[in-house]
């Protein structure tokens, strides 16, 4: 195969610093921003604009970094997981039979494979699963830079592989901060009181040496990006920090205001730390603006967000079983620059949107194979945006070096790393149940994304394979109902849950299962009858209050309706269809201003919401305002083709402006 023609490189190419701070959360961040502990944040967001940011499904940190640098989901780009199992070839140098997955495990390119193949100078430092470190037009620097141990020796070997082209390696060795030279005197600023505890506590001194080993990583990434800024020319540079992320999982539980249970002196002494955590990040982050100058185009961006109130999942943050329900779906988004339109708030924007638009921001094509959008509200003057079929296949350049295969050591500690984080149990002996486990997590998260696709056949195929290979894996089988569901099989659906609740009995999460089912087979009362009974023995769900709203819906009971989506609201704010559904029942009651303003929140958090954008135009038609009203449906048909309501509504329209056909050609950008 040829190799493919690269892109021109653009005329004058903006400079575009792209900064990931993993789970950053605009509900910790705006109380700071208030008091004034954030400077830099606060002068960068009133240079450019802001918003929340979706993530996926699976709010995995790999997987979700993978698709903010490719613009892709996952079972497009590969990266389904933290772990992988190892090729049999490859057994016996990694014996523990799994290894964390890395730039090899991609199918795809990321953003610096594409910017180098356009000729643009491209850096990449400590981006997730970055390991081996390719190369580029520039400076790849894996996550595996700053790897340690407070119990390895200073200077430590840099792992093999992680720094690209490999005879830069001397340049960046000493820049790395050992844990070790995390004094006490640093800690003081997150735990005040920290010289008072007793160390001879292994809980009280892990909680400081993962402190430290943690500061310690950023510091080094820090590091090598300012170097970079200082020594190097470049276009792009990419700089990712997983502390907030790291932190949350050890100190979170203790954030107030207190969690019921948590003992008050624990608050007392480590209630502070993720507060000091984004003061941190935001005086590295003055530093890198420094460096970058004044015409840089910023984007800062998390992956998801971190629970921080009542919807904590209770006093451990660290536990794998536990571990996904403290990520919350909306991470933050922050844009500025010469091109970006200042003081906006930006609606609608989802993680596999930054590739599309720094690709656009560069004035190169966006890959149609691409599932984000360009975010033109963000820009200030708005041009037409370039498109090519694919960035694929990869060029040369993506392949791993020669040479730079991991030893054993470097894959355990990594694994290590994941283990006291909570991302993964500890690996057992077993080397063949150990591949076989991490083979099906693959296609656990798999199965979502495609959900994700709304490629349903595919999803209930895999679906069915991983329930049917360990029956008696609860989650599995839960899911493969979840996505009979979503795929309207609901017989098998039905044979499924029946045979669930014979072998263990009913359960939450069968009971909602079930409900949903009754719901679709058209069982209404039986459907509220189920939520009803949830709703009492969990008072605190903002899920079970969103499902009983729905259901209302269809009894169209519009008042209570209303009560239960503002019931879910109130616990968690930006549930997008639960706005849907209280803009439902308030254009019911004739409350169409306020009708008006859910919907708008509800695609304003979610942009890939067709019955949001449908119950928008809605609104609008019933409002009068036509032309709005035509291009939400229009939106909401290049989400979900042949909605036949969106279609009969759209058809009425049209027909009044002279148009004869039900439609017209849905093929434009969203």
């Amino acid at each position: 195969m040829s190799p493919p023609i690269p892109d021109p490189v653009p005329a004058n190419p903006p400079k575009i610093l792209l900064i990931g701070w993993d789970s950053a959360d605009w509900r910790i961040i705006d109380p700071l921003l208030k008091a004034g502990r954030l400077p830099h944040l606060a002068s960068l967001i009133e240079k450019g604009a802001r918003g929340n940011l979706a993530s996926l499904e699976s709010m995995l940190s790999p997987i979700v970094w993978t698709s903010i640098a490719t613009g892709k989901l996952p079972h497009k780009h590969g990266i389904l997981g933290f772990v992988e199992p190892v090729p049999l070839i490859d057994l016996p140098t990694f014996p523990a039979g799994i290894r964390p997955v890395g730039s090899t495990s991609r199918l795809t390119p990321a953003l610096w494979n594409m910017l180098s193949e356009a000729g643009l100078r491209t850096h990449v430092i400590g981006w997730f699963a970055s390991h081996p470190a390719e190369k580029i037009n520039g400076i790849c620097i894996s996550e595996r830079f700053a790897l340690n141990r407070i119990d390895q020796p200073d200077p430590w070997p840099i792992p093999g592989g992680t720094i690209s082209p490999a005879d830069s390696a001397a340049d960046f060795h000493h820049l790395r901060v050992h844990p070790t030279e995390i004094t006490g005197d640093a800690l003081l600023p997150f735990i005040p009181r920290a010289g008072e505890l007793d160390q001879s506590d292994p809980v009280t001194a892990g909680l400081l040496t993962q402190l430290a080993v943690i500061l310690a990583k950023a510091a080094s990434m820090q590091a090598a990006a300012t170097a970079i800024l200082e020594n190097e020319p470049w276009d792009f540079l990419a700089v990712y920090f997983q502390a907030l992320d790291e932190l949350g999982h050890h100190f979170m539980p203790w954030h107030p205001p207190a969690l019921p249970g948590i003992p008050p002196h624990l608050v007392e002494l480590y209630g502070g730390v993720m507060d000091m955590a984004y003061q941190f990040h935001d005086a590295m982050l003055g530093n890198l603006l420094a460096l970058a100058g004044g015409d840089v185009t910023v984007v800062l961006v998390s992956d998801h967000g971190f629970q921080s109130g009542a919807q904590r999942p209770g006093p451990i943050a660290n536990d794998h079983t536990t571990m996904a329900g403290w990520h919350r779906r909306y991470g933050i988004l922050t844009l500025a620059g010469p091109a970006i339109a200042p003081g906006q708030t930006l609606h609608g924007s989802s993680v596999l949107d930054i590739a599309p638009t720094i690709l656009h921001l560069f004035n190169l094509p966006v890959g149609a194979d691409m599932d984000g959008k360009v975010l033109l509200t963000a820009f200030k003057n708005v041009r037409p945006i370039a498109r090519k079929p694919s960035w694929d296949p990869a060029p040369d350049a993506h392949a791993a070096p020669a040479g730079t295969v991991a030893s054993h050591a470097e894959e355990q500690a990594m694994l290590d790393q994941l283990v006291a984080l909570g991302y993964l149990e500890a690996p057992d002996a077993d080397t063949s149940e150990q591949r076989l486990t991490a083979r099906r997590e693959l296609d656990y998260n798999r199965i979502g994304s495609l959900l994700e696709a709304q490629d349903f056949s595919n999803a209930a195929r895999l679906a069915r394979d991983l329930a049917a290979e360990v029956p008696r894996e609860m989650r599995y089988r839960l899911k493969l109902i979840q996505t009979l569901l979503h795929a309207n099989l609901l017989a098998e659906a039905g044979t499924h849950l029946t045979s669930l609740e014979n072998e263990y009995g009913p359960s939450p999460a069968t009971n909602r299962l079930t409900a949903h089912l009754l719901l679709a087979e058209g069982h209404i009362a039986d459907a509220m009858a189920r939520f009803e009974e949830a709703v009492l023995t969990n008072p605190e769900s903002a899920d079970l209050m969103e499902q009983l709203g729905w259901v209302l819906i269809r009894l169209r009971r519009w008042p209570e309706a209303e009560t239960r989506f503002r019931q879910a609201l109130a616990l968690d704010a930006d549930r997008p269809y639960s706005h849907v559904g209280l803009a439902r029942a308030l254009v019911r009651q004739d409350q169409d201003s306020d009708s008006l303003a859910a919907a708008l929140t509800a695609v304003g958090l979610l942009h890939f919401l067709p019955m949001g954008h449908f119950q928008l135009g809605a609104i609008l038609s019933k409002m009068g305002d036509a032309d709005s009203a035509i291009r939400a449906f229009e939106i909401g048909l290049v989400q979900q083709p042949g909605n036949p309501h969106a279609l009969r509504y759209l058809s009425l329209l049209l027909r009044r402006r002279g148009y004869h056909q039900a439609g017209r050609d849905f093929a434009f950008p969203t």
